[in-house]
């Protein structure tokens, strides 16, 4: 027997009243979770969650899970109020096991409208597996925006790669058979790797940059 993972790990930041929404989804969904009935949503709630009808209240916010009857986001939330920035909330959202990013895309563009309009937000997740079964691995990235979202996922990135009728198609694209970051020329790190200033393959090499 096999068991298979979802996982992901991120943070982002909101305004206060944004961070109010999303602790009452969460409490919310903890609720419907354990088959009880959460109090009455209030109607800053309402407003970014809108009933498909009138006779059930939540109907809105249930209808971003991909199972409503399983209104789960599959995470831990914990939020914090930076102290360089104390106008600002921090929210923390993370799983080993059970990373649910379409509810929790929904989750964002719904509550952070405001933040969203200044600039998006985005996360990574990894699939993973207790035994090495094709198929099993991989994950993928969203980007949310005050309009919409942008999944993609790994394997859509392998499958378009492999769409390709050769590699010098693909070379051709690139700098010399390279395949590389615009802001981080391949020639570059041949010069750092050529002076002996880094033993890092090319992606490792953007990685730690970047960060």
């Amino acid at each position: 027997m096999a068991d298979s993972y979802v996982q992901g790990s991120f943070t982002f930041s909101c305004t206060h009243a944004e961070l109010a929404l999303i602790e009452e989804a969460f409490e919310a969904s903890y609720a419907f979770m354990a088959e009880d009935t959460p109090k009455d949503p209030s109607p800053e709630f309402l407003a970014a969650f809108p009933p498909v009808n009138s006779g059930d209240l939540w109907n809105g916010f249930l209808a971003i899970f991909p199972d409503p009857d399983f209104p789960d986001f599959g995470v831990e939330f914990e939020a914090e109020n930076p102290r360089d920035r104390p106008e600002l909330s921090t929210v923390c959202l993370y799983s080993t096991t059970d990373f649910q990013p379409d509810a929790l895309a929904q989750l964002i563009r719904h509550c952070c409208q405001e933040t969203l309009r200044q600039a998006p937000i985005g996360f990574e997740w990894a699939c993973s597996c207790s035994r090495p079964k094709v198929g099993e691995f991989g994950g993928g990235a969203c980007a949310i925006f005050a309009d919409g979202m942008v999944f993609k996922t790994t394997g859509a990135v392998l499958n378009d790669m492999l769409s390709r009728k050769s590699h010098a198609a693909t070379a051709a694209e690139s700098r010399n058979g390279w395949s590389e970051d615009p802001e981080y020329p391949v020639a570059d790190w041949q010069a750092e790797v050529a002076d002996g200033g880094t033993r890092l393959g090319y992606w490792a090499w953007v990685a730690l940059d970047r960060a």
